[in-house]
């Protein structure tokens, strides 16, 4: 039976790749659309292939552990760059199991002489192999998704960690949102790296953006001065909003050692910065 079916995978390998995609395409249109161009459907053609071949080495009892490794690895960076969801993919792994499953049954029905105990076997191979693959290729895709994140988050966390030069030693460092334990750390780092690089020697942290303030957010402004005025940087504060400065004046936070301006322009123009 494992040699029939080995055979007839061989023999009917296009029409099954064919019937996947063709699934996929009625019952997930809007992930085909992502396979639509002629060279990402060719790139899935040969994954496809690719899959069978392992397949067929699994239904013949011979080991291909570090093949099917590779492949899940590869198949869930393609995914990722696709932009599919972890669902979507695994959904594309349910269509080639319910594939197979047709396959194997008109197999079984034209084929009186196997016995029952042997089609389940094989049924059990093939489930198991798909089983599998979805587990090794989750695993590798959830990392690929966490460390692209990383990435993200990381060019998000420069960028909301702006420090922008005025003129030679003065640069301003608008703050907007909320400041969280994780915030106040890059903000930190970046900061301190920024300051170092473009030689400042005066730094404008404007906080119009910050609506909300408690103990924890004032004292990590407290350390980010801190750090700063040991690297030599004089730091400023403005656009201290009305409710912003309630709530300091309420958790009795003292900003007295901290020149401070009502708005940025008033800062810029005490250190002679003026429109001409």
């Amino acid at each position: 039976m494992e040699i029939i079916f080995k055979q007839l995978l061989m023999e009917r390998e296009e029409h099954l790749i064919k019937k996947i995609i063709d699934k996929i395409h009625k019952n997930q249109p809007e992930t085909f659309l992502k396979l639509a161009l002629e060279t990402k459907r060719e790139k899935y053609i040969e994954q496809m292939r690719k899959l069978f071949h392992l397949l067929e080495k699994a239904v013949m009892g011979e080991s291909a552990e570090e093949e099917i490794l590779g492949w899940g690895r590869s198949i869930s960076e393609d995914k990722v760059r696709q932009g599919l969801s972890l669902t979507q993919s695994i959904s594309h792994f349910h269509i080639v199991r319910s594939v197979l499953c047709d396959e194997l049954i008109s197999i079984v029905e034209g084929d009186a002489k196997q016995s029952v105990a042997e089609n389940l076997m094989l049924g059990k191979v093939i489930n198991e192999f798909i089983d599998d693959i979805i587990l090794i290729f989750s695993a590798s895709f959830t990392g690929m998704a966490n460390k692209r994140l990383k990435a993200q988050q990381e060019v998000i966390d420069e960028l909301s960690t702006p420090v922008i030069s005025i003129v030679d030693g003065v640069a301003v460092l608008p703050i907007i949102g909320d400041i969280d334990t994780h915030r106040a750390r890059i903000l930190m780092e970046h900061t301190l790296k920024e300051t170092i690089r473009q030689e400042v020697e005066c730094l404008i942290m404007d906080l119009s953006g910050v609506f909300i303030v408690d103990t924890m957010v004032a004292q990590e402004l407290f350390k980010i001065i801190d750090s700063l005025r040991l690297t030599g940087v004089d730091v400023n504060l403005t656009g201290m909003r009305p409710e912003l400065a309630h709530s300091v004046v309420t958790l009795g936070i003292n900003f007295d050692n901290v020149k401070m301006y009502n708005n940025l322009g008033q800062a810029l123009k005490a250190f002679g910065i003026v429109r001409k």
